[in-house]
């Protein structure tokens, strides 16, 4: 064999030798196989106890997924809304928001959030029963509810409106827990007379607006094939002089002298107030003792379904990663553990079943007495349509209020405006 024929050999050897090589070191599970795994970035405003359940669910998706890395980024409070829609539009915002199906809405229109639907249903990476474990009217009002027909955001936690007291004042003035709004509006007026401080405060001016709507015989929201409000009638405006003038008398407050009631009531110059049932940490009562009740509701009532929304840049690998995390979010441990640590009750069937919820809603708590209040209206919970321009038609309506009972416009003024504002946002004008 000569010199030249042995020198090729050996190269060929060299060479398939080298070729094995590279295909067992990039088979599954070997180090070199590693490929840098996608990246989902989630931007929040949750601070103390709920950050850290976020950034321990974060983790323990990450240790189990071999192909997506989620990272946490906490962001300022303020404008936040406004710098998530920059930054989407601009194509570099987050992958996931924590909101309300109403502000999904504004992004279905320009493509900019994800088709949740074709994987919640994929027979392989699937949610086996999704729809069975919501209840309808969250299901079709919310998930179901946006104007493509398609899933863009799935709720992860249920709160919702209750009525916090000044348990003390009530006692010295022999007043009963109101259950309708003839009687809250007594309460309040006797409050008023003897005390001179507001008797109502609402940090969900725009929930009790949407309630007044939805309870008046022969009034709607939104008709979403007209593009348009169903709430421009008599009997409403009726409901809004009312709550207009209750508000100039200063029987009731629109609006609070800090970010949230809680400031007025711990003080004292409010003698009761409706606030999400997460506030009660910051109850602070000077000198009386509070309690917690549901608030007046006869046959809806505004539950609020919080949960991941997914945005889409035209990469299928981060909108399915981002899908991937959320399915662990909603996985029954897992949600039952976020849904102790934002105050609230689970809004799937799996989570409502498992032990560690069960647990959590066995305790005996303030978290629990506040969360009664809540469950004791989920019958009449109801959701509104996710269409564009619903999150306009929200502000509007609450806009509209706060500009009557200041004076600035009549409320019929104020009304039409906000009527009129709304047919254009839901138009797209």
């Amino acid at each position: 064999m000569s010199k030249k024929t042995w020198t090729t050999i050996m190269t060929i050897a060299l060479v398939v030798a080298a070729a094995v090589s590279v295909f067992f070191l990039t088979q599954p599970g070997s180090a070199s196989a590693e490929t840098p795994k996608t990246k989902v970035t989630i931007w929040h405003t949750f601070t103390e106890g709920q950050e850290a359940y976020l950034k321990e669910a974060v983790e323990g998706f990450n240790a189990q997924s071999d192909t997506v890395e989620v990272v946490l980024l906490q962001q300022p409070y303020a404008d936040f809304l406004k710098a998530v829609y920059s930054g989407v539009v601009e194509g570099i915002g987050p992958d996931i928001v924590f909101n309300y199906a109403s502000e999904a809405a504004q992004y279905v229109p320009a493509g900019l959030v994800a088709d949740l639907s074709q994987y919640v249903y994929d027979e392989e990476i699937g949610i086996p029963g999704f729809e069975e474990a919501l209840s309808k009217g969250v299901l079709e009002g919310e998930v179901l509810g946006f104007e493509d027909g398609l899933i863009h955001y799935v709720p992860a936690y249920t709160t919702g409106p209750i009525l916090f007291y000044n348990k003390t004042l009530f006692e010295e003035l022999e007043l009963a827990v109101p259950t309708t709004w003839e009687e809250m509006e007594a309460a309040a007026r006797k409050i008023k007379e003897v005390k001179g401080v507001a008797g109502l405060g609402t940090d969900g001016l725009t929930d009790i607006l949407q309630m007044l709507i939805m309870e008046t015989p022969g009034a709607g929201y939104i008709d979403v094939e007209k593009k348009e409000v169903l709430f421009d009638t008599p009997e409403v405006r009726a409901k809004v002089n009312w709550l207009v003038d209750l508000a100039k008398e200063g029987v009731f407050a629109v609006k609070s002298t800090g970010d949230y009631f809680s400031v007025d009531f711990n003080s004292g110059i409010v003698g009761s107030y409706i606030g999400s049932s997460a506030g009660f940490p910051y109850i602070n009562a000077d000198g009386f003792e509070f309690a917690m009740a549901a608030m007046p509701a006869e046959t809806w009532y505004p539950s609020w379904n919080r949960g991941p929304i997914v945005f889409y840049y035209k990469d299928d690998a981060r909108a399915e990663g981002a899908y991937e995390f959320v399915k662990y979010f909603i996985s029954p441990e897992v949600n039952a553990g976020w849904a102790k640590a934002v105050i609230a009750l689970a809004p799937y069937a799996w989570t409502r079943d498992s032990d560690a919820y069960k647990a959590y809603i066995a305790e005996d708590s303030l978290s629990n007495q506040a969360l009664a209040g809540v469950q004791a209206h989920l019958d009449k919970a109801g959701s509104l349509p996710a269409v564009t321009g619903a999150n306009v038609v929200r502000n509007a309506i609450r806009d509209a209020v706060i500009k009557a009972a200041g004076g600035e416009m009549t409320a019929d003024e104020a009304w039409t405006e906000a009527v009129t504002k709304s047919n254009a946002a839901l138009k797209g004008e």
